[in-house]
């Protein structure tokens, strides 16, 4: 079983007939997936869904209005997607940033449309993970059993990378001013998880910072400390050192296979990235299993209660 878990898919045209425009020219669409995870040999994928609203800032930086893509990258389609392919996605809605309204309603309804967890956005929208607005979506969370994938955009805030907060786009520049390193911000992040042990949370990109040993050797063992928390590999290097040291520092049974298509791994780039994890003597098959699929379906699925 293999498990993609960092997706993303784009309605095609929107309902002018104009094709979409945030990944102009590229195949994003589901079915355009689908074809993929039949040629790849992928079984299922966490279809992570937003609307405009929950990345402003990556939209700016692209020059994209947020009218432009509101067909395109809306919870209609999410829906749509689901309907179609329900098989094939766990679906992981986004839709929370704060001008969208009341986050718990709609992460309620979402949750009740068969979500199997939630994703956040924090810094895209100004906040750290602790913020009293969404303290509320990780008790909602824990009462439907679902999980949390959290995306600390950490390479986004000017740290790894120094530049001054005032240099970066709205959102990123409130996060900056109220950290200086990246076990500032899980100071942010550990309260939720230890006071949420029934939910399972991923770590999208493995931190989100540049993929050096030394950095996936620090989000390794702050894992590790959790039973409850998984890393994935989307936008990563597969072929990197750094992830022999995540593996090393978290444990292979916390590490999860992601791409973040359509952003990467177009065309032949998905099978290249599964088989630097197959690759023979790299990891044992075991291990290579539970990266490549085991993982995310005990992360999906849930621990059992003795575990928690």
């Amino acid at each position: 079983m293999i498990v993609d878990t960092h997706v993303h898919l784009v309605r095609p045209f929107d309902s002018r007939g104009r094709p979409q425009a945030y990944a102009p020219g590229r195949p994003a669409s589901a079915e355009d997936y689908v074809a993929l995870m039949d040629q790849a040999g992928i079984d299922r994928a966490f279809f992570i869904s937003w609307s405009p609203e929950d990345i402003p800032a990556d939209l700016r930086a692209k020059g994209i209005p947020p009218e432009s893509v509101r067909d395109t990258m809306s919870r209609d389609y999410a829906l749509e997607v689901m309907e179609r392919h329900g098989e094939r996605f766990y679906w992981f809605p986004c839709h929370l940033g704060p001008a969208l309204g009341d986050p718990v309603r709609m992460a309620r309804d979402n949750l009740e449309r068969g979500a199997a967890g939630l994703k956040l956005v924090c810094s895209f929208w100004g906040e750290l993970p602790d913020a009293d607005r969404l303290l509320p979506l990780y008790d909602l969370a824990d009462r439907y059993g679902a999980q949390v994938i959290v995306d600390t955009s950490f390479w986004y805030l000017g740290k790894d990378e120094p530049a001054e907060p005032a240099s970066l786009r709205p959102g990123f520049r409130e996060v900056a001013v109220r950290i200086r390193t990246f076990q500032d911000y899980l100071g942010h992040l550990e309260p939720v998880i230890s006071g949420h042990p029934g939910v399972d949370f991923q770590l999208a990109h493995a931190g989100a910072r540049s993929f050096t040993p030394e950095h996936a050797s620090e989000v390794g063992r702050f894992a590790s400390r959790w039973p409850n928390v998984f890393l994935d590999l989307a936008a990563l290097p597969p072929d990197a050192a750094a992830l022999d040291c995540l593996v090393d520092a978290a444990g292979a049974d916390r590490v999860m296979f992601g791409t973040d298509w359509p952003h990467s791994c177009q065309g032949d780039g998905m099978r290249r990235a599964l088989d630097h994890i197959r690759r023979p003597g790299r990891f044992s098959e075991g291990v290579a299993r539970m990266i490549l699929g085991e993982n995310a379906l005990r992360f999906v699925h849930g621990r059992p209660l003795a575990a928690r």
